[in-house]
């Protein structure tokens, strides 16, 4: 797989697109501030605060936080994926997938307990396991009648043989996230669209390569 391909071939697909790519990820990120700070309020008044060190800190729910995740998080996905394929989502397309909310958030408990599993075995499973993981959501998207279980057994089957190449267009970007912490996370509002477009390329060429 070309991995500069898929780079370039993201960066084509954000032309003239850039500004809307923007919008919707500051959407995506104030209406998750929000819900975490709802935990935190709701939190504050079940929890009693505790001191450690002289700071005070209260437990955290991050119920209302997952809830939200779940009902916007494929809708997200599904905008940048449909940016990948040349279209030209609408802003709403965050909210397109709540119907899903049932399955994904069923998909995330199942991923999020593997993942767990094998990484108290050792860290390097766990990591190897959230990579062949990687393609679940983007797969539930495609696909929205499947199971939870088989999104998970079809990523396995599509990330066999391309993990160590998915790890390579991830770390292709730090040098990029890392120049982003001297812009006071300014630049974070184009290189996220950059990078989800770039996984979602990924993505379509896998389900190309196994058809």
């Amino acid at each position: 797989m070309n991995l500069k391909a898929l780079k370039e071939n993201a960066r084509k697909s954000l032309e003239g697109k850039w500004k809307n790519t923007i919008i919707i990820l500051i959407l995506y990120m104030i209406i998750t501030v929000l819900a975490s700070s709802l935990d935190l309020f709701v939190s504050k008044q079940i929890f009693e605060p505790t001191v450690i060190n002289g700071v005070e800190t209260t437990q955290s729910l991050n119920i209302i936080s997952l809830i939200v995740a779940c009902l916007i998080g494929l809708g997200y996905t599904s905008y940048f994926l449909k940016v990948s394929r040349g279209e030209t989502p609408e802003y709403n397309e965050l909210f397109s997938k709540t119907h899903l909310f049932g399955g994904f958030l069923l998909l995330s408990i199942l991923m999020a307990i593997f993942i767990t599993l094998w990484t108290l075995l050792l860290i390097i499973p766990g990591i190897i396991a959230a990579i062949s993981y990687s393609q679940a959501a983007l797969i539930k998207i495609d696909n929205e009648e499947m199971g939870a279980m088989d999104c998970i057994k079809k990523s396995k089957e599509l990330m066999n043989g391309h993990k160590w190449e998915y790890c390579k267009l991830v770390l292709s970007f730090i040098g990029w996230f890392i120049l982003g912490a001297f812009t006071f996370g300014i630049l974070y509002f184009w290189l996220i669209p950059y990078v989800s477009v770039a996984e979602c390329n990924f993505y379509n060429e896998l389900i190309k390569e196994k058809k």
